[in-house]
Protein backbone atom coordinates (compact mmCIF):
# COMPACT_ATOMS: atom_id res chain seq x y z
CA UNK A 1 0.00 0.00 0.00
CA UNK A 2 1.11 3.38 -0.33
CA UNK A 3 2.26 6.30 1.67
CA UNK A 4 1.75 9.84 1.25
CA UNK A 5 2.84 12.96 2.67
CA UNK A 6 1.45 16.26 2.80
CA UNK A 7 4.53 18.52 2.20
CA UNK A 8 3.70 22.19 2.81
CA UNK A 9 5.72 24.78 0.63
CA UNK A 10 6.32 28.73 1.01
CA UNK A 11 6.42 30.76 -2.48
CA UNK A 12 7.40 34.41 -1.87
CA UNK A 13 5.19 35.99 -4.45
CA UNK A 14 5.01 39.83 -6.43
CA UNK A 15 1.39 40.98 -6.73
CA UNK A 16 0.45 43.04 -9.12
CA UNK A 17 1.45 46.28 -7.60
CA UNK A 18 4.68 44.96 -6.60
CA UNK A 19 4.12 43.85 -2.96
CA UNK A 20 6.02 41.14 -1.85
CA UNK A 21 4.04 38.43 -0.16
CA UNK A 22 4.45 35.13 1.10
CA UNK A 23 1.84 32.32 -0.79
CA UNK A 24 1.41 28.45 0.80
CA UNK A 25 0.56 25.43 -1.10
CA UNK A 26 0.49 22.09 -0.11
CA UNK A 27 1.76 19.21 -2.17
CA UNK A 28 1.15 15.45 -2.00
CA UNK A 29 3.60 13.16 -2.26
CA UNK A 30 3.72 9.25 -2.41
CA UNK A 31 6.87 8.39 -0.20
CA UNK A 32 8.32 6.06 1.98
CA UNK A 33 8.82 8.53 4.41
CA UNK A 34 8.71 12.59 5.80
CA UNK A 35 12.51 12.87 3.90
CA UNK A 36 11.87 11.17 0.18
CA UNK A 37 8.91 12.89 0.01
CA UNK A 38 10.53 16.61 0.99
CA UNK A 39 13.22 15.69 -0.87
CA UNK A 40 10.76 14.56 -4.07
CA UNK A 41 9.04 17.59 -3.82
CA UNK A 42 12.45 19.65 -3.66
CA UNK A 43 13.18 18.19 -6.98
CA UNK A 44 9.95 18.68 -8.86
CA UNK A 45 9.95 22.30 -8.34
CA UNK A 46 13.78 22.85 -8.90
CA UNK A 47 12.85 20.93 -12.57
CA UNK A 48 10.28 22.94 -12.47
CA UNK A 49 12.43 26.01 -12.49
CA UNK A 50 11.27 27.56 -9.06
CA UNK A 51 13.73 29.38 -6.47
CA UNK A 52 12.08 31.10 -4.12
CA UNK A 53 10.31 28.57 -2.17
CA UNK A 54 10.82 26.94 1.22
CA UNK A 55 9.49 23.76 2.34
CA UNK A 56 7.57 24.69 5.99
CA UNK A 57 6.53 21.52 6.88
CA UNK A 58 6.25 17.70 5.78
CA UNK A 59 3.61 15.23 7.74
CA UNK A 60 2.04 11.64 6.87
CA UNK A 61 -1.09 12.16 5.01
CA UNK A 62 -4.79 10.33 6.10
CA UNK A 63 -5.08 9.77 2.53
CA UNK A 64 -5.69 5.84 2.06
CA UNK A 65 -4.92 5.92 -1.50
CA UNK A 66 -5.18 8.40 -4.95
CA UNK A 67 -7.94 6.85 -7.71
CA UNK A 68 -7.06 8.37 -11.16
Amino acid sequence: MAQFFQVKVQFTVEDSKGKVKKQNVLYLADAQSVTEAEARIVKYLTDAGEQAFEVKAASESLIAEVIK
